[in-house]
C-alpha cells in the first residue's frame, strides 16, 4: 500500500514543477509531507484546508519561500503535531490536552493532512488566488490531486478543525446524513462547540476551532466526548 503514498508523493512533486514554471515569481509553497503520522488505519485523522505558512512575513520573500519549499520522495513521519507541540505551540497542545486526554502518546495513533490544498499559505484566499493563474487542466488536476483517500487511509474518525474545514469537509465528501450539533453559552448567546456526522461510513467531527476562545464547560465537554472515543478505541486493540 506504501506504493500509493509514493506515487502520489511524485505525482505532487511534479505538479509543483509544472505549476512553479508558470507561477513565476509567485510560486506554490510545498513543505514535503502531504500527510503525516501513521498513514493506515489511524485512530484520528485530522484534516483542515491546507497547510498554514509558518511564517507570513516571509511571504513576500521570494527567495525565502522557494527555499522553504520541497521535494522528496515519500516518507513516513510522526504526526506533525508532536513535534509542533516539542516547539511550544499552544494550538497543538491544545490538541493533546482536549482531544488526547493529555497523553501526547496518542498521537503516534494519528495522522494529519489536508483536504483542499497541500500547499501552504497564509490564508487560503492567497493559495486560490495562486491556482487561479494556472490553466483550467491544471486547476482540475490540483482537485484530483488533494481528493482525500479515505479509502486509503481508512481512519477510524476524522477531526475537522474548525467550523471552515467542517463545512467544505461536508460540502465535498458530505452524503446527506443528519448532522448533531451541539451548543452551550457563549458571551451571551448560544455557540456551536462540536458537531459530528458520518460519511463513507466515518464519524466525522467538527470542532469549534481550539485557537477560538471555549468556556470551561465547552472544553470540559469535548474532553469527556474524546475521552469515551479513546475508551471505545482502547477497547477495539484490546
Amino acid at each position: 500500500m506504501s506504493n500509493y503514498f509514493e506515487d502520489k508523493q511524485q505525482r505532487i512533486n511534479e505538479f509543483v514543477s509544472r505549476a512553479n514554471l508558470i507561477l513565476g515569481n509567485d510560486p506554490l509553497c510545498y513543505t514535503g509531507n502531504f500527510i503525516t503520522g501513521q498513514t493506515q488505519y489511524p485512530d484520528l485523522l485530522f484534516v483542515s484546508i491546507n497547510p498554514g505558512h509558518s511564517n507570513r512575513e516571509d511571504w513576500g520573500d521570494i527567495e525565502a519561500r522557494r527555499a522553504q519549499a520541497v521535494v522528496k520522495d515519500f516518507e513516513e513521519i510522526p504526526c506533525k503535531y508532536i513535534s509542533d507541540v516539542e516547539r511550544g505551540s499552544r494550538y497543538a497542545n491544545r490538541i493533546v490536552e482536549i482531544i488526547c486526554g493529555g497523553d501526547i502518546s496518542r498521537l503516534q495513533r494519528c495522522a494529519e493532512t489536508s483536504f483542499v490544498s497541500y500547499f501552504a499559505a497564509p490564508k487560503e484566499a492567497v493559495l486560490q488566488a495562486q491556482l487561479a493563474e494556472l490553466p483550467e487542466e491544471m486547476q482540475a488536476e490540483h482537485r484530483a490531486l488533494t481528493q482525500l483517500d479515505i479509502e486509503q487511509i481508512q481512519p477510524k474518525h476524522i477531526i475537522c478543525m474548525g467550523w471552515r474545514a467542517f463545512d467544505r469537509f461536508l460540502e465535498l465528501y458530505g452524503e446527506g446524513h443528519e448532522i448533531t450539533v451541539k451548543k452551550l453559552p457563549l458571551m451571551g448567546k448560544m455557540e456551536a462547540y462540536y458537531a459530528y456526522t458520518q460519511v463513507a461510513g466515518v464519524t466525522v467531527h467538527g470542532l469549534r476551532h481550539l485557537c477560538t476562545k471555549l468556556t470551561l464547560q465547552m472544553r470540559a465537554e469535548l474532553e469527556q466526548t474524546f475521552s469515551e472515543i479513546w475508551s471505545q478505541l482502547d477497547s477495539y486493540s484490546d
